[in-house]
């Protein structure tokens, strides 16, 4: 089979998908959204284990496009499983679910396209399309929070991505080509004109990311879209603008300009890591505590593709790892919402007490996003922070410990104070429920409410929670390895 044959399923899939969910009947739109993701799904598993690389027209393929696509389709379908149920609690929606899900398979088409697409230009073209098809997505939830909050998004990404479209064409103006598979390999030509480009890349895709100082619309972004949008915004959105700017930064590999470019790239990253870091642990809402914890993970991913080596290692398997823990804690805290109404932390207090399964989830992926082992994360981390240590960048990996202690000791506190704090109203006066039991006012008005926790919501982002833990294991000897060539 001609390999440019699984490019197009693997496009048409979410594509053909977005538009049935429009066809006017009743169900087919969740029908067609699952069968076009887990056909994504097995289109990019099969592209990984088939090791197909190279140039293919339109398309491009190396290790990292393997591993993006499967990770993009994988949070992809998981999301919309997960949205199945979250959606029905959605008192009024902006407009109607064939159109969420339809949106949300354009969404996963242009991140695809975005990773597959052998042009810099069709990058930039599709990385903005993603702000096309996502921004309703986070009013659906109609209040004007949310509405203010896709205003400010689709303002300050598409001035960013404004941007990086200056980026691509000085790479023109340099190299006469912006066809991935011609450039790579091509000495740079014009070392100013390039500096120039990564630069303009680092601020505009940076932008899309959530690297600080552009990061104003991300913590709004996540805390109001629907939890599902908000594990891929986390997950494989933030990814996808690095995926873009990587392709731009390694160009000039080799050339005089490197050094410099990649020191600033690392600066940024830093910055970003240390800020999310310090802001994480002052969070009175759960969803933002989520957003800027993604913020940190992109900084220190950022740091680590810039430092190469096992550097860039860890950066990809922290770009899995994280895409899988961190959609894993947005599911649940999509069941925190149905089932308390509140986005406080003052307000979910004793999570265990009411919603069990997602309280103690909801621990464990705590732990897996802030890089406790034995899970992904952490490897990922490690080895960032021993590519710092062994290249004598010894300032840079005190400061990525840091940001490390800080982010682990800050969402941690906090979430467990969520999970086996007092509930809200303790000590009131007691009533009695329908058994005959007493149980204080506040709870009385806390048990009226439904408690909603359903397969679906618990195995989803169980399952998620889980990749997370086994790439971890997985990659545990890639570590020692790593350890030991460094001499740490």
């Amino acid at each position: 089979m001609d390999s440019t044959v699984l490019f197009v399923f693997l496009l048409a899939a979410p594509a053909a998908a977005a538009g049935i969910s429009l066809l006017p009947r009743e169900g087919i739109e969740i029908v067609a959204s699952v069968v076009g993701a887990i056909v994504a799904v097995a289109v990019a598993l099969l592209l990984f284990l088939m090791r197909v690389t190279g140039d293919f027209g339109y398309f491009y393929s190396d290790g990292l496009t393997q591993i993006m696509t499967v990770t993009v389709s994988s949070i992809y379908l998981t999301s919309l499983v997960y949205s199945m149920f979250y959606v029905k609690h959605i008192k009024e929606p902006l407009f109607r679910f064939r159109w969420y899900y339809s949106l949300v398979n354009l969404f996963a088409f242009t991140m695809l396209l975005a990773i597959v697409v052998n042009d810099i230009g069709f990058i930039w073209i599709s990385v903005e399309a993603t702000t096309v098809t996502s921004a309703l997505l986070v009013a659906l939830e109609r209040k004007s929070t949310s509405i203010e909050s896709a205003w400010r998004y689709t303002l300050i990404v598409s001035a960013g991505l404004a941007i990086s479209l200056l980026s691509v064409v000085f790479v023109y103006f340099s190299q006469g080509t912006i066809t991935i598979s011609d450039l790579i390999g091509k000495p740079v030509v014009n070392s100013t004109i390039m500096a120039l480009a990564v630069g303009f890349a680092l601020v505009g895709y940076g932008t899309k990311a959530g690297i600080a100082p552009m990061h104003s619309w991300l913590p709004d972004a996540h805390s109001e879209a629907p939890s599902p949008i908000s594990a891929m915004f986390s997950g494989i959105l933030l990814p996808t603008s690095l995926y873009a700017f990587l392709r731009t930064f390694v160009l000039i590999q080799g050339s005089v300009i490197f050094e410099p470019m990649r020191n600033l790239t690392i600066g940024f990253g830093i910055f970003t890591a240390l800020v999310a870091a310090v802001i994480i642990a002052v969070q009175r809402n759960y969803k933002r505590m989520l957003a800027y914890s993604s913020m940190e993970n992109m900084g220190i991913i950022l740091v680590g593709l810039a430092l190469g080596g096992v550097g860039a290692v860890g950066a990809i398997i922290q770009i899995v790892a994280h895409a899988f823990a961190k959609s894993s804690a947005f599911y649940e805290s999509g069941n925190i919402l149905v089932s308390y109404d509140s986005k406080s932390m003052s307000e979910v207090q004793g999570l265990v007490n009411k919603i069990r399964s997602t309280g103690y989830l909801f621990s464990l992926t705590c732990l897996s996003v802030t890089g406790a082992p034995p899970f992904g994360v952490f490897i990922g981390e490690f080895l960032i922070l021993a590519q710092a240590v062994s290249s004598g960048n010894y300032p840079i990996a005190a400061l990525l410990a840091f940001a490390y202690m800080y982010a682990f000791i800050g969402l941690n506190r906090q979430s467990i104070q969520m999970i086996f704090g007092e509930p809200k109203g303790a000590g009131a006066p007691l009533v009695l429920d329908d058994d005959g039991n007493g149980i204080t006012e506040k709870t009385a008005d806390i048990g009226k409410s439904q408690t909603h926790e359903d397969r679906i919501s618990i195995i989803i982002p169980a399952i998620n929670l889980g990749i997370s833990l086994l790439i971890g294991i997985y990659m545990i000897p890639t570590l020692v390895q790593a350890a030991v060539s460094l001499g740490l």
